[in-house]
């Protein structure tokens, strides 16, 4: 079982705590907009995530909105988890998010299955 928390808050309003469960996996939920208006604590909360964790899972499933700013901090998660030897996984994508990341071809980035499928898929 992985620890599980919610990032939909500013930094300031975020869980006290994200750690990893025993064999270092933790799980985060993205809720609401995941835009540039939420770009800065959302990359801090995560990048801290990644780094306390071998496995980080993205859970997408409460994502309403993400914009090209969300899909570029998804982007350099994934470059950052595998330069350092860590894992960064994409789960139970909203169809916002699945949408998003599939119209502009960046599935094979984070090499997980999307549970749509896209009118231009």
């Amino acid at each position: 079982m992985s620890a599980d928390t919610t990032a939909n808050a500013p930094a300031d309003e975020a869980p006290a705590a994200d750690l990893p469960d025993a064999e270092g996996r933790m799980r985060i939920v993205l809720e609401g907009d995941v835009d540039i208006y939420a770009a800065d604590a959302l990359w801090r909360r995560l990048i801290a995530g990644l780094r306390a964790a071998t496995v980080l899972e993205l859970d997408l499933s409460a994502v309403s909105l993400i914009d090209t700013t969300g899909l570029q901090i998804l982007a350099q998660l994934q470059r950052t988890a595998a330069r350092e030897g860590r894992s960064l996984r994409l789960s139970a994508h909203s169809p916002a998010a699945a949408e998003a990341i599939e119209f502009l071809g960046l599935a094979p980035l984070f090499g997980d299955p999307l549970p749509i499928q896209t009118p231009w898929a």
